[in-house]
């Protein structure tokens, strides 16, 4: 009797071991959870294990079953490459009984010991997205994201168990080659900026950063999610403006902005209150204020900046925008000798032709409109933005003398009749780039001595001398004739 009743047992223990393979998810439940008997097993047919690595979309789809999904399935979707996983044998399961099949009910991989498990087989997804482990033993085995190569990963997919083989609950049979297609999440951030104000230092520049919150995938939820902005140290910290779009009702409340986790740099963490409303496919927008302070230190004038977002702590970096800041060197010298430079020269930089003949609007610089030649004749005008944006054409200045040096007249070439454009050097250098000639206030005419002048005061003279010499004789002959 007891004979008789240990195949019906078998049969009934297989039985359930089908319906749980049946119902068993890819990802952290795609194992067997008893003893499975669609037909035996065939131990000498090879076994590999297939990833296919996309981006998650915008909904999660269904759990595959192993087997490979029709080209058409995937077609819409975002092979991505560069991804690693790695494949670790579970080594106290052994699939060759039945002991080993019900081993793996309820499995999960946390509670897989690190000493039963064994040497890790790292694999890269190719172009397609795809991993081929072939050759591969009769086990379970455990399968761990563990690098995400250049792809901006915002949520790793979760640890998962696969047995090699896996039952095939619609056919009754056994799948060796198993396909499997963990899904990512992607973190998305942009940014641009807006200097379409700034002309001189002491300007605002705007960055403009859109970070989406990326779509749900299985077993992950949003944690934590914050922006952070390294600003060059050439720029100070104004303020931020943070919103969400489309709106969903956003409080200052539900964020915070610190300018102190370390010099320069500007972080927006989001509070739990914020978290609730960052829905996938939402763009978290921040408009960062700065002002451009300085110049100094520095060989160019071409500041570049990016911008971080970090949902669940794992980070993607925007492409580098940058604002393009220049100087003007002039010199000031003496026309007839251009050796002698020419202190006291004032200058006036005006963004247009017509302000500069009428003298409205001259630029700022580090609060400065009027710009002063030194001892050495230099006026170096640092801090004049030179694109716009970044990009595009050289920015056109107009240069206006509004004072000579003591003693000198106003350069003609660069007066308020005639301005003088130019354009800024970004390569911050010690070459003189304007060079300004003065020629000195004429003399008044001084007579010269055995000149013309000193004749005529001579030929004066002499006649008023004859006439007195004239007026005596006169007299003394009339004296002589009243005497007789």
């Amino acid at each position: 009797m007891s004979i008789g009743r240990n195949p019906l047992k078998r049969r009934i223990t297989a039985g359930l071991g089908i319906a749980a393979l049946a119902t068993a998810a890819l990802f952290g439940s795609m194992l067997p959870a008893n003893a499975a008997d669609a037909g035996n097993i065939n131990e000498s047919t090879p076994k590999s294990l297939t990833i296919h690595k996309f981006a998650q979309p915008a909904t999660q789809g269904t759990a595959p079953d192993g087997n490979k999904l029709p080209d058409a399935d995937t077609s819409g979707l975002t092979p991505l490459k560069g991804v690693e996983f790695t494949i670790q044998e579970v080594t106290n399961i052994n699939l060759k009984t039945n002991e080993g099949w019900e081993a793996t009910a309820d499995l999960t991989p946390g509670a897989i010991l690190p000493a039963n498990l064994g040497a890790g087989v790292p694999g890269v997804t190719n172009e397609a997205g795809v991993i081929n482990f072939p050759g591969l033993k009769q086990a379970v085995y455990l399968v761990t994201e563990t690098k995400p190569g250049a792809n901006n990963i915002a949520f790793a997919a979760q640890p998962f168990l696969v047995t090699l083989p896996l039952p095939d609950s619609t056919k009754n049979t056994w799948i060796y080659d198993v396909h499997v297609y963990p899904k990512n999440s992607l973190s998305s951030i942009t940014k641009t900026v807006n200097d379409s104000a700034a002309k001189g230092l002491g300007s605002k520049v705007t960055w403009n950063i859109a970070a989406k919150v990326p779509n749900a995938s299985e077993g992950n939820k949003l944690a934590s999610f914050a922006i952070e902005d390294k600003l060059d140290p050439r720029l100070t910290f104004s303020s931020a403006t943070v919103s969400l779009v489309p709106a969903n009702g956003l409080l200052a409340t539900d964020y915070e902005v610190d300018s102190t986790p370390e010099s320069g740099a500007v972080k927006i963490n989001f509070k739990a209150s914020g978290l609730a409303k960052l829905k996938p496919g939402t763009s978290v927008e921040v408009a960062l204020d700065t002002t451009v302070t300085t110049l100094d230190g520095n060989s160019s004038g071409i500041i570049t900046n990016d911008a971080s977002v970090f949902v669940n702590g794992n980070e993607a970096t925007s492409d580098k925008v940058q604002t393009n800041w220049g100087n003007v060197i002039i010199r000031k010298t003496d026309a007839a000798d251009k050796t002698k430079n020419l202190e006291g020269a004032e200058f006036q930089v005006y963004a247009t032709e017509a302000d500069a003949k009428a003298g409205d609007n001259a630029i700022s610089v580090s609060g400065k409109t009027v710009f002063t030649s030194n001892a050495d004749g230099i006026v170096n005008i640092a801090g004049l933005k030179a694109k716009n944006n970044g990009a595009g054409a050289d920015i056109t200045y107009w240069l206006v003398e509004t004072k000579a040096p003591l003693g000198y007249n106003i350069s003609t070439s660069v007066s308020a009749a005639t301005p003088k454009s130019f354009v800024v050097n970004t390569e911050i250098a010690t070459t003189v780039d304007i060079e300004v000639e003065n020629v000195q206030t004429k003399p008044f005419t001084l007579p010269l001595t055995g000149g013309s002048g000193t004749a005529m005061f001579m030929t004066v003279g002499l006649g008023l001398l004859a006439v007195a010499g004239g007026v005596a004789l006169r007299k003394r002959s009339t004296r002589r004739t009243v005497q007789a």
